[in-house]
């Protein structure tokens, strides 16, 4: 029986779903959505190269001011990026 584990990354969970990655948890008021936009050929491996970020609400009542956009270079830039917009929009 295999067992599914979801990967974190500074304490939130990512999950995939074809070139989408979700970063936080639905529990919370806002979570990141990171968005494959182009990717590039290393060895035998798509890399991603550009993102876009989204920090978008997933509850009714979250104050929609604190969502934010952006596009990275790169995916750890990205996430980096999602990590910190999305502790400003929880804690503050």
């Amino acid at each position: 029986m295999s067992e599914n584990k979801l990967m974190f990354y500074r304490g939130f969970p990512l999950i995939r779903s074809g070139n989408t990655i979700y970063y936080g948890s639905g529990g919370d008021d806002f979570a990141a959505k990171l968005t494959i936009k182009d990717t590039k050929k290393i060895a035998d491996l798509d890399v991603p190269e550009t993102i876009m970020v989204q920090l978008v609400p997933t509850r009714a009542g979250a104050d929609v001011s604190k969502a934010k956009k952006g596009e990275f270079n790169g995916f750890y830039e990205a996430l980096d990026v999602a990590h910190v917009w999305l502790n400003q929009a929880l804690f503050g």
